[in-house]
This record gives structure tokens, C-alpha cells and sequence, in this order.
């Protein structure tokens, strides 16, 4: 569905089970190996996007900032700072690789046609 979605957006189409019925006029339906890269693709975003999640999980709470800042305590000020910084260095942001992604989609048809 999200494959289909990110392809062609505002469609017309139902899916019933495996089965794809195309209802659009204005946009051709896109082709079964699209959609299968177009999985491949998405997976992979998923995966690198992943650190977010991590650090958001990890980073320790705004309020121990604000604390530090109302009370004027430098030190917990610079404590929170350092915590998030090994945060970061934990889960350090990822970014798509252009080689890794093609050779992603390519696995992902010659698997789709075994």
C-alpha cells in the first residue's frame, strides 16, 4: 500500500488480498517490478531512518535542561549537553547510499521472480 501510494500519488485502486484492481484514468498503474523496488526502497529508508528512533528513545529529558536553566546550574546545563552528544555518538545519523539502495532493488527482482 505504501509502495503504491509513494508511486502514484491520489490514485484510484483497491487491493484485495495479492490483487490489484486500478480504478485511476489519469495515472497508468504502475508496473509489478515498480512496486517491487518501490518496496525494496521503502524498506531501506525504514532501516536508515532508524536511528531516530533510537536517540529519541535515548536522549535523557528536556526538563533536565530546563531545570539546569532555571536554577542557573551550569554544570547540569553541560551535563544534559554531554549526554545528548553520546546520545548522537551512539546513533550517529545514517543517510541513504545510492550503490546500496540500487543493489537493494536489484536483489529485491531477482528475488520477486525465483
Amino acid at each position: 500500500v505504501d509502495a503504491l501510494q509513494s508511486l502514484r500519488p491520489m490514485a484510484q485502486w483497491v487491493l484485495r488480498g495479492d490483487n490489484l484492481e486500478w480504478h485511476d484514468t489519469e495515472q497508468t498503474q504502475p508496473t509489478e517490478e515498480e512496486i517491487v523496488q518501490k518496496i525494496a526502497e521503502l524498506q531501506y529508508q525504514e532501516e536508515v531512518n532508524e536511528y531516530k528512533t533510537l536517540r529519541a528513545a535515548a536522549y535523557p529529558p528536556y526538563a533536565d535542561y530546563v531545570d539546569g536553566v532555571v536554577k542557573g546550574d551550569q554544570a547540569q546545563i553541560d551535563a544534559y549537553i554531554a549526554a545528548c552528544q553520546a546520545v548522537k555518538a551512539a546513533h550517529p545519523k545514517q543517510t541513504i547510499d545510492a550503490i546500496e539502495l540500487q543493489s537493494r532493488k536489484d536483489q529485491a527482482l531477482i528475488d520477486h521472480y525465483k
